[in-house]
């Protein structure tokens, strides 16, 4: 197929299946809205071709029946290949088409995206993202995007409805670092939050007891009170945001300080705990599985940063 050919006005494509674009893809079809998916494993594609969606072969061939696509995939290697290597994207989108790149990425990446797309007729935005696998089933996301009004103007539409918040905050890169400033946060309360249980424990309370306490306290945030739930049924199976990425995304922020000479004590020590959860093998946890890590860890060395 030609690109351009049997491309449907208003279709969108979503590459990547995992908890946020499967979840978006669900939204999209509930909706109403035409959609092409591709994911590299197709399991993952199956109930959404059950649901409506059509499935493409490549990121190309989706490209090619598409007008918008969002991207949404787990670091920057696996954005640069879906978008510009074999059968990518770009390869085969119409001038005029739209990226939506809700992957997080470093900013300087996000930027070069841009650069690189230059007078290419394609545009693309940094529409990073929060909120979890629910919250995109039922289109109650938060984006920060980064990138040209005009653009953003035109696919408001399309992202006001996978998200109760909808916000253009910066030029190319800016939504990249807005949420990079917000996974800070909640990688550096989990911390806190594993550490206060621990220490509870090693003193003589009572896990259950700390856990309740915190999530009833003022000094709770809602993730950390959910969070607070998960430790306390130790459901770290299930992961909503993977250790392993908040072990990435912290890497982003920590190289983000330090071009720009902002010491970060509090991220410097989560993103070393993490380092050691990933040693011990327990990347694929929830994020929340860093009260394990911080158990196995007493009374051993602490981990450098």
């Amino acid at each position: 197929m030609a690109a351009g050919e049997d491309r449907a006005p208003g279709r969108v494509g979503v590459v990547g299946l995992g908890v946020m674009g499967g979840g978006m893809a669900h939204r999209l079809l509930a909706q109403g809205t035409p959609v092409v998916v591709w994911n590299r494993g197709a399991d993952k594609a199956a109930p959404l071709a059950a649901a409506g969606a059509e499935v493409a072969a490549t990121p190309a061939a989706l490209a090619a029946r598409v007008d918008t696509v969002l991207v949404s995939l787990a670091d920057q290697a696996a954005v640069e290949s879906v978008l510009f290597g074999p059968d990518g994207v770009l390869g085969a989108l119409a001038p005029g088409g739209v990226v939506l790149n809700t992957s997080t990425v470093a900013p300087a990446f996000a930027r070069a995206l841009a650069e690189r797309l230059a007078g290419t007729g394609h545009r693309i935005l940094d529409a990073c993202l929060l909120g979890n696998g629910q919250h995109a089933k039922d289109g109650e996301l938060r984006f920060m995007v980064g990138g040209e009004p005009e653009v953003y103007e035109r696919v408001e539409p399309l992202l006001a409805s996978l998200g109760k918040e909808v916000r253009l905050v910066g030029g190319h890169g800016q939504g990249a670092t807005l949420k990079l400033l917000l996974n800070m946060l909640m990688g550096i309360e989990m911390q806190a939050l594993a550490e206060a249980v621990v220490l509870g424990q090693q003193a003589g309370l009572a896990p259950e007891s700390v856990l309740q306490a915190i999530a009833a306290s003022g000094f709770s945030s809602p993730v950390m009170r959910f969070k607070c739930g998960v430790m306390g049924r130790r459901a770290f199976e299930r992961a909503d945001f993977r250790l392993a990425l908040m072990h990435k995304d912290l890497g982003l922020v920590r190289a983000e300080a330090q071009a720009l000479g902002v010491p970060l004590a509090a991220t410097d020590g989560a993103h070393a705990v993490l380092t050691e959860g990933l040693r011990r093998g327990l990347g694929e946890l929830d994020c929340a599985a860093v009260l394990t890590v911080l158990e196995g860890m007493v009374g051993e060395p602490e981990p450098a940063p």
